[in-house]
């Protein structure tokens, strides 16, 4: 799983068929004046792509992401590939992973530089939400979830980390139309979200950190 600078990832399958981009932008996420995370992201009917690069301690690192969308928010192919925040955009990925979900496992296949291809299974629930830590647009999955059953009580949502291979159950709830928590563990993001659960910005309080929406179309 991801870990450190050498996050997972791999390289990415093409899809049958073209999807048409329905919208594209980005997400920071700011501590004070200091960015902790900057992302880039394309959303298509059936496909979630983008680029995070987030700082990690004094280190920063880059992830690229593809992953296949169905109905419900969840994906079940997952994409990604990782390098240290200065390597060149043109170098090989240090680490890349695929997970492929069904039923209630995933297949994780991981490839690094160094130490070649690993396969392992891992227990999980049925149609998670991908969690990647400091990506806006993967935590949208959730408040698009929870959009789609229209009240106002929290839902439970399963969470998949891609960062450890945990599945935690978080929730998600509506805050009136605009605004909308999500709790994940102990950390909870208060949001501001539209109707259709599109996260336009927000903040995590106990960490200190504001979400900021950028450059959409």
């Amino acid at each position: 799983m991801l870990r450190c600078i050498a996050i997972a990832g791999c390289s990415l399958v093409a899809l049958v068929g073209t999807a048409r981009a329905q919208e594209s932008g980005g997400f920071a996420i700011l501590r004070g004046t200091d960015t902790v995370a900057a992302e880039q992201f394309s959303r298509e009917e059936v496909q979630l792509s983008g680029t995070l690069v987030r700082q990690s301690g004094t280190a920063r690192e880059r992830v690229r992401y593809r992953a296949t969308l169905v109905e419900d928010q969840s994906a079940p192919l997952i994409e990604l590939s990782a390098w240290r925040g200065d390597d060149p955009d043109d170098s090989p990925a240090r680490q890349t992973t695929r997970l492929i979900f069904k039923d209630d496992s995933v297949a994780v296949d991981e490839a690094s530089r160094w130490a070649g291809v690993d396969t392992r299974i891992l227990a999980t629930v049925r149609d998670p939400i991908p969690y990647l830590n400091l990506s806006t647009a993967f935590l949208e999955q959730a408040t698009r979830r929870a959009g789609r059953t229209g009240g106002s009580d929290p839902v439970a949502v399963p969470f998949f980390n891609l960062g450890g291979g945990q599945t935690v159950t978080g929730s998600v709830g509506r805050l009136g139309r605009d605004s909308a928590t999500v709790r994940i563990g102990t950390v909870e993001f208060r949001l501001r979200v539209d109707g259709d659960g599109r996260i336009l910005g927000g903040s995590v309080p106990a960490q200190g950190l504001v979400i900021v929406r950028t450059g959409t179309h």
